[in-house]
């Protein structure tokens, strides 16, 4: 089990209104088998949106593409959204 993170930024000012909670329930919803996603945590900050989650997986790194990929999926559901991934590639 890894802890994975992500941020969402607001990209215009013309975006897709979120709570923190509609926002769980959007990556909840997005969710797929293959994930291993659970335990998802959202708290806004600053006007960014910081995603948690702990993915069932023993690698780091594939923990953190497991859960970019799906916060990616569900950022795709919104305007004005984009993702930051935590790590340098």
């Amino acid at each position: 089990m890894q802890l994975s993170a992500v941020t969402l930024i607001p990209m215009t000012t013309a975006r897709t209104p979120l709570t923190p909670e509609r926002l769980k329930d959007l990556i909840l919803g997005c969710r797929v088998d293959g994930d291993r996603v659970e335990h998802v945590k959202v708290i806004e900050r600053a006007g960014l949106m910081w995603i948690g989650a702990y993915v069932a997986i023993c690698d780091t790194e594939s923990a953190d593409h497991n859960l970019a990929d799906l916060c990616g999926r569900a950022a795709a559901r919104l305007d004005g959204w984009e993702i930051m991934r935590q790590w340098n590639l």
